[in-house]
Order: structure tokens, then sequence, then C-alpha cells
């Protein structure tokens, strides 16, 4: 059934209408309009790649032998919005009225438009009542053609269904092997394990007796065998211990949660029953992603992705679509929770990313004014009970000699600075510079982001900007994107960067055509013959 975008009505719950499930809409970008009156933080965040380290906690009733921590390493072998949607608002009927996504928010699983809906009977995501019906059509289309590829295995062997339950054991394989030829495989593998009585590791993931649906995921995501710290993380996680696992980037540490965490979410009734938390925005649309591949085809496995930078209604209403796996970073988790909108009672496995702490002491603040730096000197020391001090322009010589030689010996955690520090020193020991009040100009801006990442050093550089910067919306873009950071909507829809671009593109084509090729030599020239027999 279609539901003209017209009508407003109100369903009942027998309406096929339902069958949909509306969520937040999120205001079209051409009708964002940034309120002069108020200022809008948006920050941009450049992030460095580094090794992770994750913390895999299960509050359950397995059997964790002596309360013991199974600590696993792989190393080389070398070394209040609850209700706020609008109820009345129709479901949308056909996609080219729904928006595209911003970065990180659901994907239409047909025509990769903003995924504002859940579809009923197959738990992904569409944007309308016309890719519903597109994509059971799909559905039905690739199940009758599996049936006639194959009919014999279709008619005598049909889907088993899931288990009630899930327990891990041993595979057969596993058991038969021999201590040494564990601890062999351990050494020339790099597996290092402590702990009591923690479980052998996997060589294949079939060895760990998972639903066929989630075997083929695994195969369809590329997975075909565990790497080292898949190996022992993954049973080590099925069974319900808690785990400390650290290795390297790139080593398969995300696979190695999710199916502890999917094998777990799978069979409890509760929702939302897992969560995950991780430090950024970038890393938390990463692992939402991973998880969807996974989780394909699983009954009633839905994730939602709590996240700053992104509307907060949205998430909010999806939150409420019995997801089973939360995805979130802390600070807009905590926003969620101060709000009554999330209950955690029912989750029963954690996962705690830490993929770098941005805070890497010593920290260097920008701030504009002096009455700024020694206010926010002193409320950080107050509050976070960091060592903190001011730099600014009325403090002696003597005095800023002192600090930046204490800054520099790490004898200071933060410090707040205005321009004094922006320019023509080798600060080698910062690893994090933070604007908190965005220069006034590009220049004063990269020399100030350029105090971090000294010297081939890695480094972060975090920037918070309002409508007092609006010139220079445009030249912030152009910047941080080539980072890899996902600048945050409310910059890239306002009004202010679209204009500035606009102008920019058309002072480029103007510039284009003042240059002098050979294709356009000849009328150069009659058209300065044409102007001087004029005169």
């Amino acid at each position: 059934m279609f539901v003209p975008r017209s009508l407003k009505i109100k369903r009942n719950a027998n309406d096929d209408g339902k069958s949909c499930v509306a969520k937040i809409i999120k205001p079209d970008p051409e009708d964002l309009q940034l309120d002069k009156s108020r200022d809008v933080p948006v920050d941009a965040v450049a992030t460095e790649a580094a090794t992770i380290d994750r913390h895999i906690s299960e509050s359950c009733p397995f059997p964790s032998p002596g309360g013991q921590l199974a600590e696993v390493h792989s190393v080389s072998p070398e070394q209040g919005a609850k209700d706020s949607h609008p109820s009345e608002e129709p479901v949308k009927s056909f996609s080219k009225t729904q928006r595209w996504a911003e970065p990180g928010e659901p994907i239409c699983v047909v025509c990769g438009r903003y995924g504002e809906y859940i579809c009923d009977k197959t738990d992904e995501d569409v944007c309308s009542l016309e890719c519903k019906a597109k994509h059971l059509l799909q559905v039905k289309e690739k199940e009758e053609k599996s049936k006639l590829s194959n009919p014999q295995k279709a008619d005598s062997e049909p889907e088993s269904p899931l288990n009630a339950s899930y327990v891990y054991k041993e595979h057969p394989f596993i058991l038969n092997l021999q201590e040494d030829q564990i601890e062999n495989l351990k050494q020339q593998l790099g597996i290092l394990v402590q702990g009591q009585e923690v479980t052998r590791p996997i060589i294949d993931f079939e060895h760990c007796s998972l639903p066929e649906v989630l075997n083929h995921n695994l195969k369809k995501s590329g997975y075909e065998v565990p790497t080292p710290i898949q190996m022992q993380m993954i049973p080590v996680g099925l069974l319900g211990r808690d785990i400390l696992a650290s290795a390297d980037t790139g080593s398969g540490k995300t696979a190695a949660f999710l199916l502890p965490v999917i094998m777990r979410a799978l069979f409890e009734s509760k929702t939302p029953s897992a969560l995950i938390l991780t430090p950024t925005r970038e890393l938390a649309i990463q692992i939402e992603r991973q998880a969807k591949e996974l989780m394909s085809g699983l009954p009633r496995m839905k994730t939602v992705l709590l996240v700053g930078g992104l509307p907060l209604p949205p998430q909010l209403y999806r939150l409420q679509q019995h997801v089973k796996v939360i995805i979130a970073t802390p600070g807009r988790l905590l926003d969620i929770i101060k709000q009554s909108s999330v209950e955690l009672c029912g989750v029963k496995i954690v996962v705690v990313d830490e993929d770098k702490k941005l805070f890497k002491p010593p920290v260097l603040v920008f701030v504009d004014c002096k009455l700024g730096a020694d206010l926010l000197s002193e409320a950080v020391q107050k509050i976070t009970g960091l060592k903190s001090i001011s730099i600014h322009s009325e403090k002696s010589q003597i005095e800023r000699k002192n600090i930046l030689k204490g800054l520099l010996e790490g004898d200071y955690e933060v410090v707040v600075s205005t321009g004094v520090l922006g320019r023509g020193l080798d600060l080698i020991s910062v690893r994090l510079v933070v604007n908190f009040d965005m220069p006034s100009s590009m220049d004063e801006y990269v020399h100030q982001i350029g105090r971090v990442g000294r010297l081939g050093q890695n480094g972060t550089a975090i920037t918070f900007i309002n409508n007092n910067s609006k010139r220079l919306f445009w030249d912030i873009a152009k910047r941080v994107k080539p980072t890899g950071s996902i600048l945050p909507p409310q910059l890239l829809n306002s009004p202010y960067l679209h204009d500035q671009k606009r102008k920019e593109q058309q002072k480029d084509k103007q510039t284009q055509n003042d240059l002098v090729t050979g294709a356009n030599l000849m009328d150069i020239i009659r058209k300065h013959d044409k102007s001087n027999s004029q005169k």
C-alpha cells in the first residue's frame, strides 16, 4: 500500500503503512538555515592511526573460573526527546521524496538514500514504501532463483531454524590436539595469553559451530580463515569470559569482538542487549557497517548508531525500534541517558574500544583573548584536576620562558594560550592542539594546528567553530576534508559554505576564461583589433 505524501492520517495497528516504522524526519539540507543570533558549535577532528586496545566485558551467567580476567595479546612472531517524532507524519511513498543520507546515517538498501525506516520483514533499512516493495521483490526473486538453481536441495534440505540458545563447546579437532601442539601454534602466531583456564584457540570459523547464515556472511565479507587475534579472542568471548585484548591495527579485532556480541545478542529477548563504545564517530560508523554485514539475514538483529555531529532525533527514534546492538560514542550516549531515553538494564555484553586516547598530555589550547586564557585554564584545573596554566602577552618574558620550558619538559598537562605560541616554535612534545576559539584567518589557523605533529610526528587537531567564523566555512572544509575526517553536517549544510563555494567556482571559471591558450589565441587577437578600431 502506498500512502500519498500529502495525506495526514492516523494509522491503526493493522494499517499497511505501519509496516515501515517512521523515524524522525530531518529537514532537507536546503531547509536548514543557521540562526545568526545563535552559535552552533561543530567540530572537525583529524585522527591518526594507532594501535587499538579493546576491552570486552560481559555480565552474564556463564561460568568464569576463579573470576579471572583472560588477557589476550597478538604480537608479531618477532615481538527527553523520547517521543518527539511527529506521529502524524506519513511514511514517504516514493524514493525521490527522500533526502540523501549524511555520513554515518542508515542507507536504503535499494536506492542509497537516507534509510529512514526499517522493513518489518527483513530488518533492512529502506527510504520509502516504494523501495520497501522493491526490496521485498528482490528478496523473493533471489529465493526463487536459489530454488531453481538447486531444486533438490530446496526440497530435501529446508533451511534449519536457529536453535533456542547457544553454548560454545570446543570442536573435536581442537580437543584432539596435544598441549605442545597448541603451545607451538601460539608461539608461531605470536599469541600471548594470560589468565586461568583459557580455552584453546580455534583454527577455522567452523570450529565455533556458528549459525549457517553467519558463516555465510563471514565468507561474503572476506573472512576465509581467522587471524591470530580472532583465533584466541572469539572462543573466549563466546564463553562469556571478560577479555582485555591488544593487537596491531588491521589485525581483525573488530570481527573478533563482533562475533561474540552477535551470538549473545541473537538469543536475548530484551533490547538493547549489547553495547559497543568507541572514542570517535568515524570508528563507530566503521564498526556499525561491519556489524550490519555480519548480521545480514539474522532475525531481529538491528543496530543503532549514537554519535555526535549527526541529528539526535532520528537516532532516538531508531533506538525505540527494538534494536539489539548500540554502537555509540560516550558523549552522545551520556546525553541520551540523561534524557532517560534509553534503558541499559538489558545489556548483557559490553565492548569498550580505546582507537587511542585523544587526550595525550601536554595539550595546547588556543583562545582569542588573554582573559579567556586565564579563565579557561582555571576552569580546566578546577574541574578536571589536570595541571593547567595560561600564557599570553601580559605575562613577563621570564614567566613565559618558564611556562614554555615546563610545557616541553612535561610539567604541565594543559597550556591555554593566545596566539603567542602560534608561530615559530617546534613543540615536539605536543600531540594534541585544540582551537577553543577559531582563529580569525586561515593563515593563523594553519600556524596554530601546525604546533602539533612537528618534525614528522603524528598528532591531532580539534577546532570548534560557530557563526562568528562563517566567512571561513568553505576554507575550513577544504582544509580538513583531505585528512579523512568526517565533517559535521551542520558545517556541510551551512548556506554560508555553499555561497562561498559557488563564488569560488565562478571565480575559477572566470580565471580559466582569461587564460591565453592556442585554442582562444586568435579570438583574443580579433577582439583586441576590434576594440582598437572602435576607438
